[in-house]
């Protein structure tokens, strides 16, 4: 059996341990609000505008991305440009990228919100990648064919709902961003345009791997100017290929409501969003071997 000593997560009111090891990493796509490229105090995050966690089995052989809405409120630790952190509230996930002294201190504190956010889950590296970088994954691809689900023809003539197009890297970029000029808002809406994007990316991607694992690596490298890294270049070698033919458990989100509020304290109002519990469960419980706590409830 796996150790007792393994990591122990907590969900409502339930302890889990898993009954073996698995891997995570979060990956995350930031936005241009901050001033990423400042030093020292000029330094300011960009918020997370893409968070997905990438969950991988080695022991069933499958995997799965659990994508988590940007506007879910949760507690994030606001830290000082010492590392230190001087107080923790009730915010949107996505500010969690705010926090830090450099990108790289950004990116751990979202990591360690997200790790607190989901019960205390380990998570064992990750990858941010700036938003303007999205485009250039359609190009590396030649191209990515959907079908639209909403009528985006108030951006570009061609994007009607129903029509299937092989996106152009212009109409890549409006269908991963676009929210504010949208009838409905809602980031859950996004993340559903975004699903659309990254189901058929992946699965160009999964095709090449199965013929050469390096194409990944290559598009990780030409990426290399857009990220900041957390995963180890020989991880993820030895991840990719040991993934080949395993059960894609597809992307999985977590259901909750959305309503508007103040929780970013500039006076206006945002979206925010908060999960349903017994949906959070559901989710952990795909993904994650989790077995009860003896003697826990």
């Amino acid at each position: 059996d796996f150790p007792d000593e393994t990591v122990k997560i907590k969900l409502g009111k339930k302890k889990y341990i898993f009954s073996h090891p698995v891997k995570t990493y979060l990956f995350m796509g930031t936005d241009k609000s901050g001033n990423e490229e400042g030093i020292g105090e000029e330094f300011q995050g960009a918020m997370a505008d893409t968070l997905m966690l990438v969950v991988i089995d080695d022991q069933e052989k499958s995997y799965g991305i659990l994508q988590l809405n940007r506007d879910t409120i949760t507690d994030v630790p606001m830290l000082l440009h010492d590392g230190t952190s001087y107080a923790s509230c009730e915010e949107q996930l996505c500010t969690a990228h705010w926090y830090g002294k450099d990108k790289k201190a950004c990116c751990e504190n979202t990591v360690n919100t997200v790790s607190k956010m989901l019960g205390g889950i380990p998570i064992d590296g990750y990858y941010a990648l700036q938003m303007e970088a999205m485009p250039v994954l359609n190009h590396e691809v030649g191209g990515v064919t959907v079908t639209l689900e909403d009528d985006m023809t108030n951006l570009d003539p061609e994007m009607k709902k129903g029509a299937t197009i092989k996106l152009t890297d212009k109409q890549a970029e409006i269908l991963l961003h676009s929210r504010y000029d949208m009838k409905d808002d809602r980031n859950t809406e996004r993340m559903r345009r975004q699903r659309l994007f990254l189901s058929a990316f992946l699965k160009i991607m999964k095709e090449r791997n199965a013929q050469d694992v390096n194409n990944t690596i290559e598009l990780y490298d030409r990426l290399r100017e857009y990220a900041t890294e957390g995963i180890d270049i020989n991880e993820l070698t030895s991840t990719l290929q040991s993934m080949n033919g395993y059960t894609d458990k597809g992307i999985i989100t977590i259901d909750g409501e959305s309503k508007i509020g103040k929780d970013l304290y500039d006076g206006k109002e945002h979206w925010e969003f908060y999960m349903d519990e017994e949906s959070l469960d559901s989710s952990m419980h795909t993904l994650y071997p989790l077995v009860l706590q003896k003697g826990k409830k």
